[in-house]
């Protein structure tokens, strides 16, 4: 089977959307399919079409790029009815209604995974995700023939949205932490709870930082704070570390070994996200038998508390913050036993073999109900 996948950021890009596509595709070639890859050429770079791991990679050139985050490009040039099947990763950006519109008039079967519910605290934010989610958002799934959300919760949501139409829940794939570790430059030898992604106020960094200044000492239990990633609140990061003593650590953004050997030796994992589709690393630190403290959004607290693997907090809130990094941090033998024998006894279903393969039936019966159409 042609598979184009869709997304409007790709490798060496950082980031859940760009890692899911990229780890998709590549199971998908293992099983035999041509897979090719469009994405917005932002930054620009010099290769504009290669190969990865098997992929057909084209990158196209926006002629700008609106508010920072939507490129505007044109697809003359390309043509969405060479393949059996478009499968688009998102639904809102330019690139992507674009494809939907031209793949639909072509009679390509369209498989669209709606990745994350965006929060939006200001009015003007409020009201421009409503006209945007209306008059955008809402016309791709209209478009298209098979609907894929992460979490039971997307797919509620969509209903309330008026998305009509199949709906199926596959969650995202992980792939396991590589065996070779390396201990990351400046780690510290004693106990410590992690944070390992993204440095932005959507991965409630600034919650995080502020909750851990405000922590007495004796809530910590001897534990420093690592933090490990790149992002736009890594100066926030720095600040932190120089009022601090010696209990928060930052390490950069690390490799695949370093990250391995983190999950590893960590005491426990905090995720305090104020919005989230379904985080890898969560399923990383469940595989690897990390306990997790998960911030309660999209339901993502339930899963890992009902899960047995970690706790849920509140989101956007210091206080709960405090109160889960405390208890991690004071949890005894038998407690962090069982969080840690749940763990892998979960993440195994979520193996992007597993994964792929339900993706892989939903392409055939998309794919079948249009030859038939």
């Amino acid at each position: 089977m042609k598979v184009l996948l869709v997304h409007v950021w790709f490798w060496p890009h950082i980031g859940g959307g760009n890692r899911h596509v990229e780890l998709l595709g590549r199971e998908l070639v293992s099983k035999g399919h041509e897979v090719t890859v469009w994405c917005a050429d932002v930054p620009e770079h010099h290769e504009k079409a290669f190969k990865r791991f098997g992929m057909n990679v084209v990158r196209i050139p926006p002629s700008f790029v609106i508010s920072g985050i939507d490129p505007m490009v044109s697809l003359s040039g390309l043509d969405p009815g060479e393949f059996d099947i478009v499968h688009l990763h998102d639904t809102l950006p330019i690139l992507i209604r674009k494809v939907a519109k031209k793949a639909s008039k072509l009679g390509v079967p369209i498989v669209t995974t709606y990745h994350n519910d965006y929060v939006k605290s200001s009015y003007s934010g409020k009201l421009l995700k409503w006209v945007r989610w209306h008059f955008q958002g809402k016309n791709t799934l209209d478009l298209s023939d098979a609907r894929i959300v992460l979490r039971p919760y997307f797919e509620q949501l969509l209903r309330v949205k008026g998305v009509k139409g199949r709906i199926d829940v596959i969650p995202t794939g992980f792939e396991p932490p590589t065996e070779k570790e390396r201990v990351p430059d400046g780690a510290p030898q004693g106990p410590f709870l992690l944070y390992l992604s993204r440095l932005t106020k959507q991965k409630g960094l600034d919650i995080l930082l502020e909750a851990w200044s405000s922590m007495e000492d004796s809530a910590k239990s001897g534990h420093q704070l690592v933090i490990a990633g790149d992002g736009p609140l890594k100066s926030e990061v720095l600040k932190s570390i120089g009022r601090a003593t010696t209990d928060l650590v930052y390490v950069g953004l690390v490799d695949e070994e370093e990250k391995s050997w983190l999950l590893r030796n960590a005491s426990a994992l905090i995720l305090p996200s104020r919005f989230e589709g379904l985080p890898a690393i969560l399923l990383e630190a469940a595989w690897e038998g990390l306990p997790v403290a998960m911030s309660d959004v999209n339901d993502l607290g339930k899963f890992t508390a009902e899960g047995g693997f970690g706790i849920s907090m509140e989101s956007d809130d210091v206080k709960s913050c405090i109160e889960a990094m405390s208890e991690m941090a004071s949890a005894d033998d038998r407690k962090i036993g069982a969080w840690s024998k749940a763990g892998p006894t979960l993440a195994k279903d979520f193996l992007w073999p597993v994964v792929a393969n339900q993706i892989e039936l939903i392409y055939e019966h998309a794919v079948g109900r249009n030859s038939r159409a």
